[in-house]
């Protein structure tokens, strides 16, 4: 098998976002995540902000010009305040109608850059962060997230791959009761099955709801991303486990109280992923953030100096 790509997600509101850009390329990146921030781009309904888009075009033209591949994720944790008003995700209806019509604009503007689309990133965090007391609308919103995934595909699909991002993860009972083997069973099937049955088989399998076919759904994925901060050999070899065939990238997040800590998380990850690619088709690896910012420690500083953990990414 190949070498994964190397990669990083970076800031498009950094100050120093084309420092970050030449930083990437200079240490050996060849992919870079962009944000297409939508409550910014959008800040009403049926409009949009010219000088966002200017700013990611600009971003993703200097990141070519770098020899870096682009990819744009279309969904950030904030929506559009108008969007949210109106149900955001919690309404179907709602987000049957704004979402499609922002993918499609993102699209337009920045389809000439783009090298990848990541439409939408951790969809159970999303749908956890939405809904978390009531398991009904939870499932609700699950299967509006799907749907969103479905429309974005349709839109999207094309000379230029569409990846996920999925929040997958290893799940265990919290302890031995049947209560929390259900519970176990039931948070799985969100973080994996619902995706990848669903890219398998083109039905939404959700618990507790009756299983509803979705057209276009089956294959609406080029390549399978997951994001993870642990477990990172098991989780690659269960996504390839479900048969879809498809290439596979990682974005990673290295947890830690310390760079040495991170650090030698990262060299732990980089030794599960040579392993894996031996059998696996794994395209890319993307560190996640890039730079430092408030709150969540990068793999170079804010001073744009590449920290041991930065090394251990680049070179492992």
């Amino acid at each position: 098998m190949s070498t994964p790509s190397r990669g990083a997600v970076l800031d498009v509101r950094a100050e120093r976002l084309l420092d970050d850009i030449a930083l990437a390329a200079e240490v050996g990146l060849t992919v870079v995540r962009i944000d297409v921030p939508w409550a910014e781009a959008q800040p009403r309904a049926g409009g949009f902000d010219g000088d966002v888009f200017e700013r990611v075009h600009g971003a993703a033209q200097a990141a070519r010009s770098a020899g870096l591949q682009p990819w744009f994720r279309l969904l950030q944790p904030t929506v559009p305040w108008w969007f949210d008003n109106e149900g955001g995700f919690t309404d179907d209806r709602t987000a049957g109608h704004w979402w499609p019509r922002w993918v499609e604009l993102a699209a337009e503007r920045l389809g000439d850059v783009a090298a990848g689309w990541v439409p939408l990133e951790a969809p159970f965090g999303i749908c956890d962060r939405l809904m978390p007391d009531d398991p009904r609308r939870h499932g609700e919103v699950v299967h509006t997230m799907v749907v969103a995934w479905r429309d974005a595909w349709r839109l999207l699909h094309g000379p230029l791959p569409v990846i996920s991002s999925l929040d997958v993860a290893v799940v265990r009972p919290t302890d031995d009761t049947p209560l929390a083997r259900e519970a176990a069973r039931r948070f799985d099937q969100l973080r994996w099955g619902v995706w990848f049955q669903g890219f398998t088989d083109g039905v939404v399998h959700i618990p507790g709801r009756a299983d509803r076919e979705l057209p276009d759904l089956a294959g609406s994925v080029d390549v399978i991303g997951i994001a993870l901060r642990s477990d990172v050999e098991t989780c690659l070899y269960r996504a390839a486990e479900y048969g879809l065939g498809q290439p596979l990238a990682l974005t990673y997040k290295p947890v830690g109280d310390t760079d040495a800590q991170r650090s030698a998380n990262i060299t732990a990850m980089w030794r599960e992923v040579h392993r894996a690619r031996e059998q696996l088709d794994i395209a890319a690896v993307l560190a996640t953030p890039f730079a430092d910012t408030e709150g969540s420690p990068g793999i170079v500083t804010k001073d744009r100096e590449l920290k041991d953990s930065g090394n251990a990414f680049a070179t492992d």
